[in-house]
């Protein structure tokens, strides 16, 4: 069972799980993302390879938005050795190009480096991340969403439970056509709780 902390400061835990320690981002992550999470594998479906300063001002809006009562987004390390693996958390939906329903709404997301993809760590991750969310933040529903050739990522939300929600899905400008539609999914409060209970 996820063990979560309120009143965290920067660089502290805000959640444990059994493999995984998921805290607030800090300066030295930086060179961790430029090497494992800035490359056209994992950037593939999410816009393509960035400048380090425009890696390194995502950082720090992150490390800026992370609150007990808005969430946001948390780096995940390796409680075994300390490794840094990616990140998981969750926003407010902002795109423009999303359903009048979903903007506003929280959407959760995950990122992990591709040389530790199958170990099952973005699914731990953002199953504690969910519990936190549902806890302590309270939203009905929350929303998650990649693109069909994404099928890593969709393959998670599946395993967290989440509904698929093809009435939906949207094409977003900002991403070429092959990433197109964005596919949508979502999870209730009542779904986890009846999940989790």
């Amino acid at each position: 069972m996820p063990r979560s902390l309120r009143g965290c400061s920067v660089g502290e835990t805000v959640l444990t799980t059994e493999r995984l320690i998921l805290r607030r981002f800090r300066d030295e992550d930086l060179p961790h993302w430029l090497k494992h999470m800035n490359t056209p594998e994992i950037r593939a479906h999410l816009g393509g390879v960035r400048s380090a300063e425009e890696v390194a001002a995502q950082i720090q809006r992150a490390n800026t938005n992370w609150s007990n009562s808005t969430g946001g987004y948390l780096t995940v390390i390796r409680r075994a050795d300390g490794e840094f693996l990616g990140e998981c958390g969750c926003g407010a939906l902002t795109s423009e190009a999303a359903p009048d329903e979903m903007r506003g709404e929280l959407e959760t997301g995950w990122q992990l480096r591709a040389d530790r993809w199958g170990h099952g760590y973005a699914t731990e991750a953002a199953r504690a991340l969910l519990g936190l969310v549902f806890s302590q933040l309270g939203p009905s529903l929350i929303y998650s969403q990649t693109s069909e050739a994404n099928w890593r990522s969709w393959r998670v939300m599946e395993r967290l439970g989440m509904e698929r929600m093809a009435h939906l899905d949207y094409d977003d400008p900002l991403y070429p056509p092959e990433e197109n539609p964005t596919k949508v999914y979502r999870l209730t409060r009542d779904e986890w709780e009846r999940r989790a209970g």
